[in-house]
């Protein structure tokens, strides 16, 4: 059995359901968590004499430190510029970064084909995550981040961009999908044949207003089934009890 360590700031919201998904299919895992502070060095350099399986980051400011530390990174973690699951491989540590994998996975179950509007403060390393909708069109900032986000979406998917929440009311209407990242969500701008993905938690008066509720916890789901197949571990994300 191998340790994987989920290594965190404050408080993990992985440990539970990973543990208990891990436990309850009899995986040689020993999962546990560890708050990082300053010691993100020594936590990643211990993973090879250890034998440990891996180190699953959950903290944002981690997952970016760790990007310099890790010698070799997938393709996703090199354009995205910061690691979520670090594993080793012989003498060296190989980086991954597989949310946005889970996000794309998340888009194909429920959302294959749709016109999706971002709202919200920008990810653009999760736009890798985005290429199974039909149409991405955002309400950003200012242009040139807008204009930043969209240049890492393929050609074919952009659509427009938009500055300030009052002027997202007409790109809303023509969109089957709202992913919110967070901030203030216009709830007037919300419909009935609306789906709203929500990476952050939404007002409760959100709900009778739109077709479709997707909260973050299935984006964990996702992420955590993605992270145990990159361990080599097959689980779907509803083995996932994340609350």
């Amino acid at each position: 059995m191998k340790p994987l360590v989920i290594l965190h700031q404050r408080s993990s919201q992985l440990l539970s359901p990973l543990l208990t998904a891990t436990v309850g299919h009899k995986l040689p895992l020993h999962v546990y968590a560890a708050e990082v502070g300053s010691g993100l060095v020594a936590a990643l350099a211990g993973l090879v004499p250890l034998g440990f399986a891996g180190a699953v980051l959950e903290d944002p400011q981690v997952r970016i430190d760790a990007l310099k530390l890790v010698g070799a990174l997938e393709p996703e973690a090199r354009e995205a510029a910061r690691v979520d699951l670090v594993v080793p491989e012989g003498a060296r540590l190989r980086g991954y970064y597989l949310e946005g994998m889970a996000l794309a996975n998340l888009l194909h179950r429920y959302a294959f084909g749709d016109r999706l509007l971002w709202l919200g403060p920008l990810r653009p390393e999760l736009t890798a995550g985005l290429r199974s909708v039909a149409r991405v069109s955002l309400v950003a900032p200012s242009f040139p981040e807008g204009d930043a986000f969209m240049a890492r979406v393929p050609s074919p998917q952009r659509g427009d961009v938009v500055v300030g929440l009052e002027r997202a009311e007409a790109l809303a209407r023509h969109s089957d999908l709202l992913l919110y990242a967070g901030g203030p969500l216009p709830l007037e701008i919300l419909q009935p044949y609306h789906t709203l993905l929500a990476l952050q938690s939404v007002p409760k008066e959100a709900y009778r207003l739109i077709g479709q509720y997707i909260g973050p916890q299935e984006l964990q789901r996702f992420h955590l089934s993605v992270i145990l197949e990159a361990l080599g571990f097959a689980l779907p994300p509803d083995a996932f009890a994340v609350s």
